[in-house]
């Protein structure tokens, strides 16, 4: 299989996969979990939430540093040694924005299972805990080496836990990332607009992008999915598309106007309807588990080993659905 087409439907699984999750995330968890409807039968209880472990973790920029990070491949890191991600929900990352005021941003998500095999750190913050302080001054003082390892998860000036902030030492590849978050959008289309988007998928395949806005995030979430390509093989699609709902209406929908006859006279009415003229195969309406279903069936019929290729899945099982 050529090597970007695998990359594009990697990422593509590794989102549709976290999305399904998402959805869960958001839903009582007496719908979701079988012993939470046995056990959380107080009224008080129904609308229980599951924890907020969260399936995807986002570096947040500028749309300027974007530009670089796309041409490089990697997040580069910091003086300090480390490149940050945040775990905050998808549906309270507008709460990043803040950091950089009016420069326009991105949000570059990662499955966390990946920012996990490089090393994936929570950061301790010690500005208001004299003790725990006091105890790392006697690390630095007895073993320079092991407060070297510990050093780049302090932080003893400043207290940003709000941002739950998790660092992971070193670069990291770029190529990983499955979705991207823009503040900027086209003002007549309205879609999400990032500068050298084309580079990054040029060299690793397309990805995700939507527009940085809590009721995007949240809305994305309540979407039927959609799998579309203009030319159909044997089995696999070469020139694919996976779209959301809302996009899809605006390629597929038209408006017609046709002649109704109604009893006392005759108006024409504005209806909408699929544009059978779009030289495109379209399947669904698929939820985000079933998109996850396809691609990664899709990849077992191209010979690919699953434990290998989606080695950073959490649904283990989801090709025998």
């Amino acid at each position: 299989m050529d090597p970007i087409v695998r990359q594009s439907l990697v990422r593509q699984f590794y989102f549709s996969e976290a999305l399904a999750v998402y959805e869960n995330f958001y839903k009582p968890l007496v719908s979701t979990y079988k012993p939470a409807s046995k056990k959380l039968v107080e009224p008080g209880r129904l609308e229980d939430r599951p924890p907020t472990w969260v399936p995807l973790v986002f570096h947040c920029t500028t749309l300027q540093k974007a530009r670089e990070i796309f041409k490089e491949g990697l997040l580069t890191p910091s003086e300090g040694g480390t490149v940050s991600f945040t775990e905050i929900p998808i549906g309270e990352l507008d709460r990043m924005k803040y950091r950089h005021r009016e420069q326009e941003q991105i949000a570059i998500g990662f499955p966390r299972r990946y920012i996990e095999s490089i090393g994936l750190t929570p950061v301790l913050y010690l500005k208001h805990n004299p003790l725990l302080r006091e105890l790392v001054d006697e690390l630095r003082r007895d073993n320079a080496e092991k407060y070297e390892n510990l050093r780049p998860f302090l932080d003893t000036e400043g207290d940003v836990s709000a941002f739950q902030e998790v660092r992971t030492k070193g670069a990291v590849e770029v190529r990983e990332a499955v979705w991207l978050l823009t503040t900027r959008r086209d003002s007549k289309t309205l879609r999400p607009t990032i500068p050298d988007v084309k580079t990054f998928e040029d060299k690793f395949g397309k990805i995700s992008k939507s527009y940085w806005h809590r009721s995007h995030q949240l809305g994305v979430l309540a979407e039927w999915q959609f799998i579309s390509w203009k030319t159909k093989e044997a089995s696999l699609p070469r020139d694919y598309e996976f779209i959301g709902e809302h996009y899809w209406r605006q390629d597929v929908l038209q408006r017609k106007e046709l002649n109704v006859t109604l009893p006392a006279h005759e108006k024409k009415i504005i209806f909408e309807t699929i544009n059978w003229d779009q030289d495109r195969q379209t399947l669904g309406p698929f939820r985000f588990i079933d998109v996850a279903r396809f691609v990664a069936k899709l990849l077992e019929v191209e010979g690919e080993e699953l434990d290998t290729v989606l080695q950073y899945r959490f649904i283990q099982d989801v090709a025998s659905i």
